[in-house]
């Protein structure tokens, strides 16, 4: 027995050419600054620094956007990683508007904490005292170096900074004045760290945990204190 064979109608056959014609033509998404972008964002999300670094440095000119700069720094230093995120502070300089990229607070503040985080504070001097050159410097900025100085242990130089901020007329905040405060508590600085309570006192922002907590460490060392006399 001949087995039967089914025949298809070359009629059947779609015969469509505009869509296949728009199948032809359609391509992969090009490599625009928004998507490049938004690939940045991702991998500097998922911590992969090396890949994002690497997109920046093969297309620098798309990305001068401040605030993915200012994302991929901070998860630089979330790893402490200094050397890429001394790679993208080079990349920062190499920009063609650099200045006007370094000059946003955010970059700069990050750029210092960086730097502080990973024990670089001559770098991170740098940056500050270039920073403070302009005025309307905002207190993150003051404040970035500040807690550098007292993370790496030179509490004198966080308290000069604090102090050279007030002469500024930079008003202070609760970053400002925990750093202040501790950095009084552990050098015994009674009569520096009542002007600090006092500027706390007159603070239009409420102190929160962090100020009290610094608070009762200075007011504790003042009650040992005393009580040795």
């Amino acid at each position: 027995m001949i087995a039967a064979i089914s025949v298809v109608s070359y009629t059947s056959i779609p015969t469509n050419l505009t869509v296949i014609s728009c199948l032809k033509s359609q391509k992969p998404p090009s490599k625009t600054p928004q998507n490049l972008n938004q690939t940045l964002k991702f991998l500097t999300k998922s911590g992969n620094l090396d890949e994002a670094i690497r997109l920046i440095e093969s297309s620098p000119s798309k990305f001068t956007d401040p605030e993915t700069y200012s994302q991929l720094l901070h998860s630089c230093i979330s790893q402490k990683s200094l050397h890429h995120g001394q790679r993208v502070y080079k990349q920062l300089l190499k920009q063609e508007d650099s200045e006007k990229l370094l000059e946003n607070r955010n970059l700069k503040s990050k750029l210092i904490t960086l730097f502080s985080a990973c024990g670089e504070l001559d770098e991170a001097r740098i940056i500050f005292e270039n920073a403070v050159e302009n005025e309307g410097v905002p207190e993150s900025v003051w404040v970035a170096m500040a807690i550098g100085y007292s993370k790496n242990g030179f509490l004198r130089e966080a308290l000069l900074v604090y102090v050279e901020m007030l002469w500024n007329c930079i008003e202070p905040g609760n970053f400002a004045f925990s750093t202040a405060l501790k950095a009084c508590a552990d050098l015994r600085e009674l009569w520096v760290g009542r002007g600090v309570h006092a500027q706390v006192v007159k603070s239009s922002e409420g102190p929160d945990q962090v100020v009290n907590n610094s608070l009762l460490s200075a007011l504790l060392w003042k009650r040992d204190t005393c009580a040795n006399c």
